[in-house]
């Protein structure tokens, strides 16, 4: 039987835990007219949060209710990626019978076969009228189209110009829907800029960490149905180990798994060890990317944070620490926060958003054993 725990980062697990919510009011949206606002979707989350899982997830969804799913990480590249998506899943709903196409007029012309486009279409024509024609094309087949976008990135052309598309075609009347996710700073910045803040009316979830019952639920059904036996104590401690991280979530669950057999009785020291793996894997996928992003500065003001030892720190004591005045810090902490490594739950405070990685940067140890 296969793991059914699945610890990889940009996969779907084999459940979404905690997100039903989220879920319920992107069907709803999908439901309403085009052009509702409810149709746009924003998703918010530090590192680890399972945003990319959620988009798969969603992507599943929209596609069992009629929609093409077109899922791409922003880049400059994503606008002929989302084409090229929509081309190649649409596909399968339009006959691929050939048409000589002579001239274009938005609408029902514009494709040689199927889905590809004309030459003069391909050649002469920009983003949004491919998106609009390819949006026309499924819908005589009754299907809309779901744009989704991972890691979103601030202040780039080409996410101008996707919003901008959107924002026409749903005005248009278009069976179109699009869903956004990213860091909450880099979120921030794009709902900030001129072009882009229509997208304030966009439905907004904020992922925070999973809720203990949620995750004890699952753990409970999900190692049930691997025929292993674990306590409640043993399954609180579990639990507690998350602290509320789905990707640590499948991380340890895909390690009791793997050091237990079928019918066993999970142990005290399987589940320390299941545990020590997990966050020993969490130092090579997790931490180690995460701080080879940052400037040397930018580490050393996040490991003075960690220094604190409380959650929240007082950025005055980090300050202090540092030597620094506010003025100089002010872009340190802007910087991290956009990276999504540090964030200020109120006025003069600041917390390390990734689990364990306070203590890892305190030397406590790669995988530790206090959970």
């Amino acid at each position: 039987m296969a793991n059914l725990f699945h610890p990889s980062f940009g996969s779907r697990p084999e459940r979404i835990v905690g997100r039903d919510d989220v879920i319920a009011q992107f069907l709803k949206g999908l439901q309403r007219e085009p052009g509702h606002r409810d149709r746009a979707t924003l998703i918010l989350g530090q590192r680890g949060m399972g945003k990319t899982a959620l988009l798969l997830q969603l992507a599943e969804e929209a596609k069992s209710r009629g929609f093409v799913p077109a899922r791409v990480t922003a880049g400059e590249d994503m606008l002929e990626e989302i084409i090229e998506s929509i081309q190649i899943g649409g596909s399968e709903f339009v006959s691929e019978k050939p048409s000589r196409v002579r001239g274009f007029s938005a609408g029902a012309l514009g494709f040689s076969f199927g889905l590809t486009f004309s030459e003069e279409v391909r050649a002469n024509y920009g983003f949004r009228t491919k998106l609009s024609l390819l949006c026309d094309k499924l819908a005589e087949n009754d299907k809309g189209v779901l744009l989704l976008v991972d890691e979103v990135q601030p202040n780039t052309d080409a996410m101008r110009a996707l919003a901008s598309a959107y924002q026409h075609l749903a005005g248009e009347g278009k069976n179109v829907a699009i869903v956004m996710a990213g860091l909450p700073g880099s979120l921030s910045r794009v709902l900030n800029d001129k072009v882009l803040t229509f997208l304030n009316r966009a439905r907004k979830h904020h992922l925070g960490p999973l809720s203990s019952g949620d995750i004890m639920a699952y753990y409970g059904d999900a190692l049930a149905r691997e025929r292993r036996l674990v306590s409640p104590d043993l399954l609180m401690r579990a639990t507690a180990a998350t602290r509320g991280f789905p990707y640590l979530l499948q991380l340890i669950g895909y390690y009791i798994v793997e050091f237990t057999a079928e019918g066993d009785e999970v142990s005290s020291d399987q589940l320390d060890r299941a545990i020590a793996a997990a966050r020993l894997e969490l130092v090579e996928d997790v931490f180690f990317p995460t701080l080879n992003a940052l400037s040397a500065r930018d580490a050393e003001v996040l490991r003075a944070i960690a220094a604190q030892k409380t959650s929240p720190a007082s950025v005055a004591d980090v300050i202090a620490s540092l030597g620094i005045d506010n003025g100089y810090f002010q872009p340190y902490r802007a910087r991290l926060i956009d990276a999504g490594v540090v964030e200020a739950p109120r006025d003069g405070a600041l917390s390390i958003t990734v689990p364990y990685l306070a203590e890892y940067l305190n030397g406590e140890g790669e995988a530790g054993k206090k959970s």
